[in-house]
């Protein structure tokens, strides 16, 4: 039985209907869960294999994309049950300056990190309702351009030595939460390739629902 990730097309059948756990957009049906597709008639389901969502622990690196920018915080979209916040207070400033925020940074929250961007932060904290403090207080924690974020279930992701990893001119970042980003500083049409071929080989490992791990990664290139 065929599994699909959130956002992958799937095929269809003539005079299909779209049901649970996906939806239609101009040129397809899509899947809004990972779990099997079902067709019960021309009804198309898409059953959840499991809850993939992430269950954090604090260190751990994360990919996450902003949503909502409040009041000397930025919430953050991580994959996880639970609210995950970036506070304005536990930020690297531009420059890695080190100094108490002021007014002036509320100001310029936005230029800081805008609604929809993407980052790579830690787990600072998990406190007793469960909702998580993150922090970027270190220079590889910073908003990520020039490339793409690729989701897979959590459970396929594993806890490295180190989530940072570099093919060629090819930057890779394993989020814990099942985020993975893929970029590169130069944005050629060489590099784009080789992001889609990675960006492929991590798809075609997560619909076999293995675990992805980083020698596997580095040893195909």
């Amino acid at each position: 039985m065929t599994k699909f990730l959130p956002g992958e097309k799937m095929p269809t059948i003539e005079g299909y209907i779209n049901g649970h756990g996906s939806y239609q957009q101009n040129d397809g049906l899509y899947s809004s869960l990972y779990g099997n597709l079902v067709v019960i008639d021309k009804l198309m389901t898409v059953q959840p294999v499991i809850d993939f969502r992430y269950n954090p622990e604090v260190g751990d690196v994360i990919i996450g994309r902003i949503t909502m920018i409040g009041n000397k915080k930025w919430k953050v979209e991580m994959n996880s049950k639970a609210e995950s916040t970036l506070q304005l207070s536990a930020i690297n400033l531009p420059g890695s300056v080190q100094r108490r925020k002021m007014y002036s940074d509320e100001m310029k929250m936005r230029e800081y990190f805008d609604i929809n961007d993407i980052l790579v932060a830690e787990v600072q904290k998990i406190n007793k309702s469960g909702n998580i403090s993150l922090h970027t207080r270190n220079e590889k924690y910073k908003k990520l351009t020039n490339g793409l974020v690729l989701e897979v279930p959590a459970m396929l992701v594993t806890r490295y030595k180190t989530q940072f990893l570099k093919i060629e001119s090819i930057e890779i970042i394993i989020g814990v939460n099942g985020f993975i980003w893929i970029g590169s500083d130069d944005l050629n049409y060489e590099n784009m390739k080789k992001i889609l071929i990675i960006a492929n080989f991590i798809k075609n490992i997560a619909n076999q629902n293995k675990v992805i791990t980083d020698t596997e990664l580095l040893k195909q290139y």
